[in-house]
C-alpha cells in the first residue's frame, strides 16, 4: 500500500509541476512575446481564427457566435470567463481574462493527454509524462493558448471520451456508468459539434470490447439496451436543454437560425479534394504530422482580401515553403522522431485499446479533407489523442529494452527542448506582424512590408 502511496503522490506531484511549467510557457506566450500586438484587429487575421468573436463569447454576455456549431459554449465558459475579467482585471481586459481561460483548458488537454498515454501503456508515468510534456509544447497547444479560439476548449471533448472508455473497459456496464456515458455525449457537442465522433468512436468500441477484454461478464442485451437508451436520451436531453438555457440567457434578436450545415458551408473544400486529391491530402498530412508539432515562420494569404473583400492579409501555414523554416533541422528532427515511432509501432504487439484512439484521429483526418483551412486552427481536436497514440506506441514497442527505452526519453526531450524554442519563436513572429499591420496598404503583393518594421518580414 505504501509503494501504491508513493507512486500516487509521485504522479500528483508530476501533473501539479508539469501544468505550472506549461500555465507559464503560455503565459510567456500570450503576455511576454505580444508585446504591443493588438490580436483583436484582424478577424481571421492570423491563422483563420476569429479571436474577437471569440473573446466575446468566452467572457461577456453579449449572443453567441455561431451557436449551430458551439451549441453551449457561451453558457458553460462566459461565467467563467466573465469572473476572471472581473476578479483580475477589473472587468477592462477581456483578451487577457480569455487568455486565461484557455490557457487552463490547454494545460488541462495535456494532462489529459498524460493520462491517456498512461492508460495506454499500463500505467507508465514516465511515458505519461512525455505524452503530457509533447502536446503541451507543440504549436498546436501554444497557439491555442495564447490566441482564444474555440478548439482550445473543444480539445478536452477529444480526450474525455478515451479515457473513460479504457477506465472501464473490463467492467459491467453499469447504470452509474450510462449516465456517464451520457454527459461525455452532452460534452462531445457543447463545445463544438465535430467532437461527437470521438464520443461515439469511444463508446462503440465499449460495446466491441465488453466481449473480448477480460474482467467481469458483460452484460446480455436485454440488459443492456435500456442501458443504452438511457446513454442516448440523457445527451440528447442534455443537448437540448442546455442549448435552449443558452439560447434565452444570451439572446440575440437580429441572428436568425442556423443549422450546423448552414453555420460551415463556407468552409467546406470539395473543390481542391476533387482537382487535386493528392495535393490536397498531402498539405492535410503536413498539418497532422509536422505543423502542429512544430511551426514554420509565418507566411502570408490572400484569401481574406480575395474572398471577403478585406483590406487586410492574413498570417498562414498553408502558404509556408521549405524557405520559411527557422531552423530547418527542428522540423527534419521532428519528422525523424515519427519515423522512429512508426517503426517501432510497426514491430510492437498492436494493442486493442489503441483502436479508439487511432480511429479518433482518422476521423478528423477524413473529416478535414472536406472541410477547413488553416488547419492548424482546429489541431487540437486531435493532436492530443495523436500525440498520446505515438508515445504510447514507442514505449510499448520497447518494452523489452531498457536501453530502447532510454534512447527514446532522451530523444523525445531534446525534441520538446527543440519544439518550444521554435514555436515561441514563430508566436513572437506571429505578434511583430501584427504589431507593424497586415493592411494591404502596407505591403507588396507578396505580402511583404513596405514600410516599418522590416525585421518583421518573413526568413
Amino acid at each position: 500500500m505504501s509503494a501504491e502511496r508513493s507512486r500516487a503522490r509521485s504522479a500528483v506531484l508530476t501533473a501539479v509541476l508539469g501544468a505550472l511549467f506549461l500555465v507559464c510557457v503560455y503565459a510567456t506566450s500570450a503576455f511576454v512575446l505580444s508585446r504591443d500586438a493588438n490580436v483583436m484587429r484582424y478577424s481571421s487575421g492570423i491563422y483563420d481564427m476569429d479571436v474577437p468573436r471569440v473573446v466575446s463569447d468566452l467572457t461577456t454576455r453579449l449572443p453567441a457566435y455561431r451557436p449551430a456549431v458551439h451549441p453551449m459554449q457561451k453558457l458553460l465558459v462566459a461565467p467563467l470567463g466573465g469572473f476572471v475579467n472581473t476578479r483580475f482585471f477589473g472587468g477592462e481586459d477581456r483578451l487577457s481574462a480569455a487568455r486565461v481561460v484557455v490557457a487552463l483548458a490547454v494545460a488541462a488537454n495535456a494532462l489529459l493527454v498524460g493520462v491517456l498515454a498512461w492508460q495506454l501503456t499500463r500505467r507508465s508515468l514516465l511515458a505519461a509524462t512525455i505524452a503530457g510534456g509533447l502536446c503541451g509544447v507543440s504549436f498546436a497547444s501554444i497557439l491555442a493558448a495564447s490566441l482564444p479560439e474555440s478548439a482550445a476548449l473543444a480539445c478536452l471533448a477529444s480526450v474525455a471520451p478515451l479515457i473513460f472508455l479504457n477506465a472501464r473497459v473490463g467492467r459491467r456496464f453499469s447504470w452509474a456508468e450510462a449516465a456517464g456515458w451520457g454527459l461525455l455525449g452532452m460534452f462531445g457537442v457543447a463545445l463544438t459539434v465535430s467532437q461527437i465522433v470521438h464520443w461515439g468512436i469511444a463508446l462503440s468500441m465499449r460495446l466491441i470490447l465488453m466481449r473480448r477484454v477480460g474482467g467481469e461478464p458483460a452484460a446480455p442485451w436485454a440488459q443492456l439496451m435500456p442501458r443504452l437508451a438511457l446513454v442516448a436520451g440523457l445527451a440528447t436531453a442534455l443537448v437540448l436543454a442546455g442549448a435552449a438555457l443558452q439560447s434565452r440567457q444570451y439572446p440575440d434578436p437580429r441572428a436568425r437560425s442556423e443549422t450546423p450545415l448552414e453555420a460551415v458551408e463556407g468552409f467546406f473544400r470539395l473543390g481542391e479534394l476533387t482537382s487535386t486529391p493528392l495535393r490536397h491530402t498531402a498539405r492535410l498530412a503536413r498539418h497532422f504530422l509536422l505543423y502542429a508539432f512544430v511551426a514554420p515562420e509565418p507566411a502570408w494569404s490572400d484569401f481574406l482580401m480575395r474572398d471577403y473583400a478585406l483590406e487586410y492579409w492574413s498570417v498562414s501555414i498553408e502558404e509556408s515553403e521549405l524557405g520559411h523554416w527557422r531552423p530547418a533541422w527542428r522540423a527534419a528532427l521532428a519528422l525523424a522522431l515519427l519515423v522512429g515511432i512508426g517503426a517501432c509501432f510497426a514491430r510492437g504487439r498492436v494493442d486493442a485499446l489503441f483502436v479508439a484512439p487511432i480511429l479518433s484521429v482518422a476521423s478528423q483526418f477524413a473529416l478535414h479533407l472536406f472541410y477547413g483551412r488553416e488547419y492548424i486552427l482546429y489541431a487540437p481536436h486531435w493532436h492530443g489523442v495523436f500525440v498520446a497514440v505515438l508515445v504510447a506506441a514507442g514505449w510499448n514497442a520497447g518494452s523489452t529494452s531498457r536501453a530502447r527505452r532510454r534512447i527514446f526519453v532522451g530523444f523525445a526531450a531534446l525534441l520538446g527542448i527543440a519544439m518550444l524554442a521554435n514555436n515561441l519563436q514563430v508566436m513572437r513572429s506571429v505578434y511583430r506582424q501584427v504589431e507593424a499591420g497586415l493592411e494591404a496598404r502596407l505591403r507588396d503583393p507578396d505580402g511583404n512590408l513596405l514600410i516599418g518594421d522590416q525585421r518583421a518580414q518573413p526568413r
